[in-house]
């Protein structure tokens, strides 16, 4: 769990809207398919509201690198459509990173189903 800035609920609010933009642009704007892979599960804004971490995962199946290529490749198009909808006056840094909470509750579950079964 990433931790939540106390610098009020502006980040907050701003980090939603540009997760709700990000995930419509991805979806029906980007022509990549590799892109309706992913799935923008959080947008961690920093205090100023310049620099925009989004985390992602990808279905699986998909290979992650290829699909990390391709943000790479479309950041610059994602940003300018995100600057469209004038979320903010100025458009933050987005950075953006596989999400590996997923993958860590996932390992979680087996550990504990396995716990159990050895249990009983």
């Amino acid at each position: 769990m990433r931790p939540k800035h106390p610098a009020g609920k502006r980040p907050t609010r701003v980090a939603e809207l540009l997760r709700e933009s990000l995930a419509s642009i991805l979806l029906y704007k980007c022509a990549d398919p590799r892109l309706k892979e992913l799935t923008i599960t959080e947008v961690d804004m920093s205090p100023d509201l310049k620099q925009a971490k989004v985390f992602y995962v990808v279905r699986s199946g998909t290979d992650m690198e290829d699909t990390a290529a391709a943000l790479d490749k479309a950041a610059g198009f994602i940003k300018q459509e995100v600057a469209r909808e004038r979320i903010l006056r100025t458009m933050p840094e987005l950075i953006f990173l596989p999400d590996k909470s997923w993958e860590r509750a996932q390992r979680l579950e087996e550990l504990l189903k396995a716990a159990k079964e050895e249990k009983d």
